[in-house]
């Protein structure tokens, strides 16, 4: 086996060190003090070390000292030596790495897939000591007191956060005390007052994992022949690639058990339930979503209960299992879900924060300027989202409706949105100026962003998803 090291006995050391910091006692004026934590056992050449080769110094005390006092192989543990353990994993992609950190920036999207091998760790038993040097009997009891209390009879410690790493937690267990160094009667010499604990950690010792790139069929993509069954292109047949030409049918990707598709909207547009996040309502194979533009989507079939769907994907645990949601571009929204538990045909959706595009502007509402009169409700700040024009350039008179408090005209094109600064309406969105990037808004009123895409608004992620488009992350 090539060399390597990993630090695992060392991190077990660390955290158990870490259980004494912070520990104080009260001096003799009433104040507080810290107690030090150091690696180590006393031995007679640190000692002469730290006096400095001089009789006339002591070491400082109080002080806590932990150290291995043995280690061995805890064969009530033992487990089939040659199992291995594999886990598929996904990350997340990255488009470069920061110039002063050195750490890799990461975006929205999948990254590459990875099957990690894991072997059957070694398991044992670590044991280790905590000396607590006092130089009175008042300053050892005030540490004990503080110290003992932790432990009934045992404290879990977690070595590391790794997602992969099935090691990671251990319990420290007190096992012994020896409550005093000195011997009774004293004799010429007074040494400083040492307090043993003896404690009893179960840990394992892993080897090496092996990284592999991920090897299991992620999509299938069917229907390769087109109508007049000529074979596509392979940008057609690509998943996720970009679609260029509009003559370029969309292409069909892997379905889903019972080939339901899903409607996912804003919770303050679902009639009843106007709290919580967003919310997601089975389709129906047959059942068509009807739209309109920038209004609400809605379906009109039967009622699903998710509780009679969900069975079929795996194992649901509320709050835990995730939803993932994909949209033709390629962009990916995951987030934990669960059941309504007052309406079983919803589920209950909260998106990862950096999941959810974020907005570039928050609207009040969005209106046909021909047939609103702003001034019902007219406040600094307000802004809107114009499905119609406001005036026209060389207009005599406009509309009074949309005129400055210094009784000028306003002029905008449909799609823009303006804003009241307290004296006049503006233009802070034009339409006609090109923009390279989606610009998303969201409607305060509806809780519904939007993105500004091919000359046109368009619902950024809420609507319909047909099968294939969604899926669930639950245990098999």
């Amino acid at each position: 086996m090539d060399f390597f090291y990993d630090g695992q006995i060392r991190r077990y050391v660390t955290q158990f060190m870490r259980i004494f910091i912070g520990f104080k006692y009260q001096a003799g004026d009433g104040s507080l003090k810290q107690v030090p934590v150091a690696y180590g056992d006393l031995t007679k050449q640190v000692a002469q070390i730290i006096r400095e080769n001089s009789e006339n110094k002591m070491p400082s005390v109080p002080k806590i000292a932990c150290y291995i006092t043995g280690i061995e192989l805890d064969r009530n543990r033992l487990a089939d030596a040659s199992y291995v353990s594999k886990v598929s994993i996904r990350g997340r992609s990255f488009e470069s790495f920061d110039d002063e950190t050195g750490q890799p920036i990461y975006d929205n999207t999948q990254g590459g897939g990875y099957t990690i091998e894991r072997l059957m760790p070694t398991p044992f038993k670590l044991s280790m000591r905590a000396d607590i040097w006092s130089s009175n009997t008042d300053q050892k009891l005030q540490l004990l007191e503080q110290i003992l209390v932790l432990f009934n009879p045992s404290l879990e410690v977690q070595t590391t956060d790794n997602y992969i790493d099935w090691t990671s937690l251990s319990v420290v267990e007190l096992t012994a005390s020896n409550f005093t160094s000195r011997a009774i009667p004293q004799g010429t010499e007074v040494d400083i007052d040492i307090c043993s604990l003896d404690f009893e950690m179960p840990i394992y010792i892993s080897p090496p994992v092996k990284v592999k790139k991920l090897g299991v069929v992620q999509n299938i993509i069917m229907n390769m022949f087109d109508d007049d069954g000529q074979l596509k292109p392979l940008a057609e047949l690509a998943f996720n690639s970009p679609v260029d030409s509009k003559d370029i049918k969309s292409t069909s990707i892997i379905t889903t058990p019972g080939n339901f598709g899903v409607l996912l909207l804003s919770s303050k547009t679902v009639t009843g339930f106007e709290t919580g996040s967003y919310y997601v309502s089975a389709l129906d194979v047959n059942e068509a979503v009807v739209e309109s533009g920038l209004d609400i989507p809605k379906k009109a079939a039967a009622v699903i209960d998710w509780n009679k769907i969900i069975p079929q994907y795996g194992k649901y645990r509320p709050g835990i299992s995730r939803i993932r949601f994909l949209q033709p571009s390629g962009y990916e929204l995951v987030g934990t879900f669960s059941i309504n538990e007052v309406d079983s045909q919803f589920l209950v959706v909260d998106f990862d924060s950096d999941s959810e595009p974020q907005t570039d502007l928050i609207i009040n509402a969005i209106i046909n300027p021909q047939t609103y009169d702003p001034r019902t409700s007219l406040l600094l700040g307000t802004k809107y989202l114009i499905l119609e024009d406001i005036g026209s350039e060389g207009n005599v008179d406009g509309a009074d409706a949309w005129k400055n408090s210094d009784d000028s005209d306003f002029v905008a094109v449909a799609n823009s949105i303006i804003e009241w600064d307290g004296d006049s309406w503006a233009v802070i969105f034009d339409p006609l100026i090109e923009h390279t990037e989606p610009y998303y808004i969201k409607n305060l009123k509806t809780g519904i962003q939007y993105k500004w895409e091919d000359g046109q608004w368009l619902k950024s992620f809420e609507g319909e998803y047909t099968a294939g488009y969604w899926s669930f992350d639950l245990e098999g």
